[in-house]
């Protein structure tokens, strides 16, 4: 198209035409962003302009971490300078070269381009491959070949005669809180991530393995970068001067598996006392009505009154101990039902430490048994008279499925009361709430108790877990089945007609720079029966938010925005409405924070490129969230 025609459009059309090709350019970046060739732009001062994706990964860099560098910083190598300097005065590409960097060998292709922002700017567009890397991936199993980032699971691989990482791929940081080049970099890592006391038994079983080749693997604890204990699986396989390794997190299997356990002990521990104190009742009948016979035969000064006295005081103590067996294998708990169980921890902040929340939280439970429940287990978390212990609550999704577990997978309301003295020896631990005969000293009756608090959760259909670290101190996590507020759970269902899942008529603020996806997306919105507020950054956002009379259920923000981002328009907002639900969209997957889905509550996040239907639904789940 000529010039002179586009001066006879009109200015609606020119910007229509404007839009479409910033999209199609946003379109094409994006594209070149997720090849699997680590490519980078370099400015005629060697500085970097972009880099995708692949690029940042080869070389564990962050996008933060390229600003204001050049590549003699990133890849300082004379023959690469050369090649550069070459390709940026001569204009003609200079084909793939091999460079050298320590133990890395990259293939390196340098084309001259043309800048898409200036023209009269000459830019140098770099492909490199790392030919190590590639032989690796030859060489290793084919799960490592393509590993996303968000995998609940991280993949590696290290020298069998160092031990040192040389690659690390999944949600590592997630998952132990070191970052990748700490893996990288760190010359002891691999035996220094292992805890203490699993260690050596560990190191001695990969030494084997390395030795004889084949796979091995362990169970052990980690350690993470916060200095919490993490349960591990990890499998390794060895291949000539290669190991390859995938660790997962099975923390929540062992925690699972333990409260398997004590709920088998406990119900076995019940069968035993419903049996005990029915075969110990009846001797008891006898014993104690010949003794009360006999001794009113006696007269009153007879020197064998004493001795049947003292038989029946001991029979009145065997009889209170078979009454506690009976009271241990009753049911104990009330009817659950809709329980606000923050109001309930604010009731007792006179007696315990509570941490404030900021959204309530509702369970299936007794308020006065619940009650119960919390002070038992906070005086057993009073390990000395100078511990320390503090109650919080929020809720949890179980998504691991054990069989035979105790807690299937769903959402609980989650209580944890955590106490900063010594926990239990290790031997007690399992038979925490086993103890339900009342012990001599008052002060240490605790075990009581706690058997009652068990055995009322789990009527609930809920669970109680205990874990114990030394120096971190003791913490009794309570899982209650979660549930809706008791207004909404007692209301009863209104007929409606089948016109989909959701409601419709709320509002939802649209933020989204591109004016085309925003005029597409309003258009679907408005076809669903919503009210749509568009803005074009975040600061109008705000001014329209600050004029509109009404409330605004759902802010549905581009996560990256010109100016103020979107995740800060939505803590801006949610400061004044905590109650607004946050849908964020966006095609920059690199980000950490989305990767790692840390998200305020109530927020969702969208994947671009997205189907309409999928925004709908996407939209429908944020709204009911």
């Amino acid at each position: 198209m000529q010039r002179i025609d586009l001066e006879q459009w009109r200015a609606k059309e020119v910007a229509r035409l404007l839009a479409l090709l910033e999209t199609e350019r946003r379109y094409y970046q994006e594209m070149v962003a997720s090849l699997p060739v680590a490519l980078v732009v370099l400015a005629s001062d060697r500085s970097l302009v972009s880099a995708n994706r692949a690029f940042r990964r080869s070389f564990g860099l962050r996008a933060e971490d390229l600003q204001g560098k050049t590549i003699d910083q990133i890849l300082p190598s004379e023959r690469l300078i050369e090649a550069i300097r070459s390709a940026h005065t001569g204009g003609a590409p200079n084909p793939k070269f091999v460079v050298e960097l320590g133990e890395r060998v990259l293939r390196v292709a340098a084309v001259p381009m043309r800048s898409w922002i200036d023209e009269g700017e000459d830019e140098t567009l770099l492909m490199l491959e790392d030919l190590g890397g590639i032989e690796r991936l030859r060489t290793a199993a084919p799960a490592s070949r393509a590993v996303p980032a968000d995998l609940p699971a991280i993949v590696w691989q290290a020298d069998a005669a160092t031990l040192k990482f040389t690659s690390v791929t999944g949600d590592a940081e997630r998952l132990l809180g070191y970052q990748v080049s700490h893996w990288l970099t760190a010359p002891r890592f691999f035996s220094e991530r292992i805890h203490p006391d699993d260690r050596v038994s560990t190191m001695a079983c990969y030494q084997g393995a390395i030795a004889r080749g084949g796979d091995a693997g362990a169970e052990y604890r980690a350690l993470s970068a916060s200095g919490d204990v993490v349960w591990c699986r990890e499998t390794i396989r060895v291949s000539g001067r290669t190991i390859t390794g995938v660790i997962t997190d099975i923390g929540r299997r062992k925690q699972l598996e333990e409260q398997m356990l004590a709920a088998e002990r406990t119900g076995a521990l019940h069968g035993l006392a419903a049996r005990l104190a029915h075969d110990l009742n009846n001797p008891l009948m006898i014993v104690t009505g010949y003794s009360e016979e006999i001794l009113h035969t006696l007269g009153s000064q007879d020197v064998k009154r004493g001795d049947v006295e003292q038989i029946l005081a001991a029979t009145e103590r065997i009889s209170g101990l078979t009454g506690q067996l009976l009271q241990f294998t009753r049911k104990q708990a009330n009817p659950p039902r809709p329980v606000d169980v923050t109001r309930k921890l604010s009731q007792l902040a006179e007696k315990i430490a509570v941490i404030p929340v900021t959204q309530a939280v509702w369970a299936l439970a007794d308020p006065d048994h619940l009650e119960e429940v919390i002070l038992a287990l906070v005086s057993a978390a009073r390990a000395r008279e100078q511990s320390r212990v503090t109650v919080a609550c929020d809720v949890e999704t179980i998504a691991e499925s054990v069989a035979s577990a105790t807690l299937r997978p769903g959402v609980y309301a989650r209580i944890l009361i955590h106490g900063d003295g010594p926990g239990p020896e290790p031997e007690k631990r399992a038979a925490l709430f086993e103890s339900f005969l009342t012990a001599k000293d008052p002060e240490k009756g605790a075990g009581p108790a706690l058997a009652r608090a068990y055995a009322i959760v789990r009527e609930w259909g809920g669970d109680i877990a205990f874990s114990s670290e030394p120096s971190q101190g003791s913490t009794f996590t309570v899982y209650l089945r979660h549930s809706a507020a008791e207004s909404e759970a007692e209301a009863p269902e209104e007929p409606r007609a089948n016109t989909g899942a959701g409601a419709r008529g709320e509002t939802i603020l649209l933020v989204e720079d591109e004016p085309g996806i925003r005029g597409l997306v309003r258009k679907i919105l408005q076809q669903e029966q919503y009210n749509v507020l568009e803005a074009s950054s975040a600061e109008e956002a705000l001014k329209i938010a600050a004029a509109h009379k009404g409330a605004i259920h759902l802010l549905l923000t581009d996560f990256m925005l010109p100016g103020m981002t979107g995740r800060d328009l939505a803590e801006r907002m949610h400061a004044a409405s905590p109650k607004l639900k946050v849908l964020y969209v966006s095609g920059y997957t690199d980000d950490e924070s989305v990767r790692g889905g840390v998200f305020p509550p109530g927020s969702r996040f969208l994947q671009k490129p997205f189907t309409l239907s999928g925004l709908v639904g996407k939209v429908r789940e944020a709204l009911g969230s």
